[in-house]
Parts: C-alpha cells; sequence; structure tokens
C-alpha cells in the first residue's frame, strides 16, 4: 500500500491564536489543501516547493482559506513554472481570484504556465492527476457561494477533509467511510453555530469513524488536545504525518 503523508502549512483558526500559521495541508507533497495568507513562507519553511504543487483545493471563499493564492500564482510566475497548475474551489472561485490577483499584482495571470480552474459542485468527481476528490457539502457560512469538505483517493488511499463547518451530516459521511480524517476544530469548547469544538461535536466525529481510522485535528486554538479520544492527532505546524 502507498504511503499517505500529510504535512501541515498551518493549523490555527482564522484569528492565528498564539501566532499558529493559517490552517492548511500538502498531500504527498503534491496538492495543496486551503491556500492561508501564510501559504507560501510555509511551504518553503516546510522544504516543499511551491512549483511541486500539481494543485491547490480550496473549501470556501473566507480569508484565512483563499487570500495566499495571489502570492503562490506571483511564486509560479517569476520563480519558472511552465507546466500546468489546477485550482479547485467552489462557485464564484474564479472571478473571486482574478478580481483579487489583478488588484494587487498587475499583470499576475499573464505567466508561461496555465491555470485550470474548477469550480466544484457537491457529488461530482474531480480528478487532478493521481488525487480524485468529491466535493461534499458542509454547514459553514451561508452568505458565501458554498462550503464544502472533500473526500479523497490518493494513491489507493482513502483521507477526507471536512473544511470549515458545523457539525452536520456531510461531516459524518466523511466520518464514515475515510481511514484518515481532516477535522476542522476551531476551539476546545467555545459555542461557535458554524465551527465544532473539542467537547461538544468531535467526540461524535470520532464516534462515526472506523476504530482503525485516524482523526486529525486542525483549524485549532492552542488549548486544543486529543480530549482522550482513540487515534486522535492534533496536527502541528510544519509537521508532517504519515499512514
Amino acid at each position: 500500500m502507498s504511503e499517505l503523508e500529510l504535512t501541515f502549512v498551518g493549523t490555527g483558526n482564522a484569528f492565528a491564536p498564539d501566532g499558529l500559521c493559517w490552517n492548511g495541508f500538502v498531500a504527498n507533497g503534491r496538492y495543496l489543501f486551503e491556500a492561508p495568507p501564510s501559504a507560501l513562507m510555509a511551504l518553503h519553511r516546510a522544504g516543499i516547493d511551491p512549483n511541486a504543487l500539481d494543485g491547490v483545493i480550496i473549501s470556501h471563499h473566507h480569508g484565512d482559506h483563499f487570500l495566499g493564492l495571489p502570492s503562490l500564482i506571483l511564486h509560479w510566475k517569476y520563480n519558472g513554472r511552465e507546466r500546468p497548475v489546477t485550482i479547485v474551489g467552489p462557485p464564484g472561485t474564479v472571478q473571486l481570484a482574478r478580481s483579487i490577483g489583478e488588484a494587487v499584482y498587475p499583470g499576475l495571470f499573464e505567466g508561461r504556465f496555465e491555470i485550470q480552474w474548477v469550480e466544484a459542485a457537491p457529488g461530482e468527481c474531480i480528478q487532478l492527476g493521481q488525487l480524485e476528490i468529491e466535493p461534499v457539502e458542509v454547514a459553514h457560512d451561508t452568505r458565501l457561494s458554498l462550503n464544502l469538505g472533500y473526500a479523497c483517493r490518493l494513491d489507493g488511499r482513502r483521507f477526507a477533509y471536512t473544511g470549515d463547518t458545523s457539525l452536520c451530516d456531510g461531516v459524518l459521511d466523511l466520518a464514515r467511510t475515510n481511514e484518515v480524517l481532516v477535522s476542522e476544530c476551531a476551539s476546545r469548547d467555545n459555542y461557535i453555530p458554524i465551527h465544532m469544538n473539542l467537547v461538544d461535536d468531535i467526540p461524535h466525529v470520532r464516534a462515526a469513524m472506523a476504530r482503525d481510522a485516524t482523526l486529525i485535528l486542525t483549524h485549532l486554538t492552542p488549548d486544543v488536545d486529543d480530549y482522550g479520544l482513540e487515534r486522535t492527532i492534533v496536527a502541528r505546524d510544519l509537521k508532517s504525518y504519515r499512514f
């Protein structure tokens, strides 16, 4: 069986508490989930070449998940990227990326490489090289176009990512069907209607998973721990986890 490696470019929530980088991770060095503002810096610190990325997968359009995209594209433009890259996100991703990117870096999209844009919808299957993803709708900010989690297959391994969400059917479906689940956990015990917390929600997520599956918590505050839950990991900035 192929190895699955998840490297976290950040694990913090929107407020970057105690200096945690904003949440995002890279699967097998090739696929970046989320484009947080600190993504480019963190990729360098983690020893991952940004030009080696085959794709970027975005769950929703909040700034802590999206605003690192112009810096990534800027790097690709001026640091030798020539092969295509795929960017996946909810409806409106192309328009939002182009409006922000052109405003902050005029001419940003005049590079030598092609960006292949995919605006995702729940239930469809998207192929990015060796990565197959299926978007799943989750319950987060209803003012956004759509909020997505992703069920993924990579080199024969099944993993999933909840994106930002409250506890909902989409999260539990992802929990039941994957060997590794990366789940948001925005606080230890604060009640925030559009997020999950460690005490009230994460035990239900863990209970829905297979006994031998692994739960990884991210989008954190520093006081989040494993709460005594079996096969549960609290992700740390710039750390890699292999399965």
